[in-house]
């Protein structure tokens, strides 16, 4: 606790004195650095920890960071987006899920980047076009050597099945200059740079994917909507939650559907469970109280329910 209140302190103040880019590389900085140390201190010191108190400890870190999406891409050698390959300061939902996973992995720090790219990528290649952009259809089904499907038993016999088509091929097409961060309107060279990245993603074909879930029906019982104890309970401390909206109807919008809207990380003090994940409600990384994140979610929402895995 002492040591999260002296970096609060030091953070604020450095901040006050600098600009907004140099305060967001000190954050990214020290965030990076306690990340780090956290690592290697659990190669070390805590070599019994289990996976589920690596993630506590490591999630705890990032707390408070801002929610940004899509503010890391394949680093300056990448091809189409160039944003850095890692960043500590701010995050969206799955890339925070993705960095305390792969720091949770890794018995040092040296080892975090590789496990990071593990996770993100299919086989660990870096590109945009090999990145896991969907989670049932890629980031799942690529990491089946890393992560554990525990749903079936966390619903006890009542988990349902989202089913979707991904089209990736159309999803492509819907990405514009935004993405790759140039000025279509006005440059040549980014307007080829567009052409060549919807031209990669022709080569997809709509696929199905399906992804188990436990339902909120069975998580909130009888009229009343009173909460399942028992079944959260059975979701283990460190387990990455996904929020499944079965065939979510998006095609209109971003060119194919989907099942999942939302990823985060169960985490239990005390006796209690949370969801720890970056919000794009509250802006930043939230403690949130389970059952409570769920209860705002009537019978007609599209959120349907929640997945649960585990790493290996």
């Amino acid at each position: 606790m002492k040591g999260s209140i002296k970096k609060a302190v030091v953070v604020s103040t450095l901040i006050l004195f600098l600009s907004p880019a140099m305060a967001i590389n000190v954050l990214d900085s020290t965030n990076k650095v306690l990340f780090y140390k956290t690592i290697d201190d659990n190669s070390t010191k805590l070599s019994a920890s289990t996976y589920a108190e690596k993630i506590d400890a490591l999630s705890r870190i990032l707390l408070g960071s801002a929610y940004v999406g899509g503010s890391v891409g394949e680093g300056e050698q990448g091809k189409y987006d160039k944003d850095p390959l890692t960043r500590f300061d701010v995050f969206d939902c799955t890339t925070y899920v993705e960095t305390v996973l792969a720091g949770a992995m890794s018995s040092t720090s040296e080892a975090f980047k590789t496990n990071l790219m593990r996770l993100r990528y299919k086989d660990a290649k870096v590109s945009f076009v090999t990145r896991n952009h969907f989670p049932s259809l890629d980031w799942f089904h690529n990491n089946q050597a890393i992560l554990q499907d525990i749903t079936p038993d966390v619903a006890n016999g009542g988990a349902r099945v989202a089913k979707t088509i991904v089209d990736k091929a159309a999803w492509y097409q819907r990405i514009n200059s935004d993405v790759i961060h140039c000025d279509a309107e006005s440059s040549r060279d980014c307007r080829e740079l567009l052409a060549q990245l919807h031209a990669e993603g022709k080569a997809f074909v709509p696929e199905p994917a399906y992804l188990p879930y436990v339902p909120l029906t069975e998580l909130f019982l009888g009229r009343d909507r009173h909460v399942n104890q028992v079944l959260l309970d059975r979701i283990p401390s460190g387990s990455v939650i996904s929020m499944v909206r079965p065939d979510w109807l998006l095609k209109q919008y971003i060119g194919t559907n989907m099942n999942v809207s939302h990823q985060g990380l169960a985490i239990r003090k005390n006796g209690t469970l949370f969801l720890r994940h970056a919000s794009q409600t509250h802006k930043k990384v939230i403690d949130e109280n389970f059952a409570d994140y769920f209860s705002q979610y009537s019978a007609s929402s599209s959120l349907k329910g929640f997945n649960v895995q585990i790493l290996r």
